[in-house]
């Protein structure tokens, strides 16, 4: 039985920025990503590119978290994702959030996450019935790769997105559900690892 909570938020000394995500790798990914940082004419435009080890797909974004909530937020997290088995999917197509005209996020998709879902949903409903707050738009599946700060060289990314739009980027395991911290820093955030749910060994 998971107990209810009261957040107190009022000292933000105890607080933690968090988020719930999923670790993703892809050799291939880092190999092409790593000739897209190099490219002259790309990166006229100004771009934050993500370092690979902190690619990852959000699934809850809580934001400033009591860390004293942190042993409930393990708990649920396990309760919820305790049935769901690893899986494989593909990463798909490259595009940018919002939109071409005004882009801010490069990113690149993932074919389904459909296995996930049960414990997806689970989890969000014990975060509501807990206390917590977060960003409850539909989940749009998508890897961040860098963030778009300007457009100075708008040719060179309409040639990326072209060249890439449908294009396979490899098989990639979901075997990790990852309770992150998200640190600021001045040379751009870092993702600390604070609880891990391996799932289970499953089909691939």
């Amino acid at each position: 039985m998971i107990r209810l909570i009261v957040l107190n938020r009022n000292n933000p000394k105890m607080m933690k920025r968090l988020f719930i995500g999923i670790p993703v790798e892809s050799e291939i990914t880092t190999q092409i990503v790593k000739i897209w940082r190099n490219d002259p004419l790309l990166n006229q435009n100004r771009l934050n590119w993500v370092n690979p080890e902190n690619w990852h797909v959000t699934l809850y974004f809580l934001g400033d978290t009591p860390g004293a909530e942190i042993a409930l937020l393990q708990r649920l997290i396990e309760e919820s994702f305790a049935p769901i088995q690893s899986f494989s999917t593909k990463l798909n197509g490259a595009g940018v959030f919002p939109h071409l005209r005004n882009p801010k996020v490069l990113w690149l998709g993932l074919e389904t996450l459909q296995l996930l879902m049960h414990g997806y949903i689970h989890l969000g409903d014990l975060l509501r019935q807990n206390g917590f707050a977060f960003d409850d738009k539909p989940l749009k599946p998508h890897l961040t790769l860098a963030r778009i700060k300007s457009i100075e060289h708008r040719t060179s990314m309409y040639s990326l997105l072209t060249e890439y739009r449908q294009s396979d980027f490899g098989i990639v395991t979901i075997d990790r559900i990852v309770l992150y911290e998200s640190i600021l820093t001045f040379r751009g955030p870092v993702y600390q690892p604070l609880f891990v749910k391996t799932l289970e060994s499953g089909q691939n």
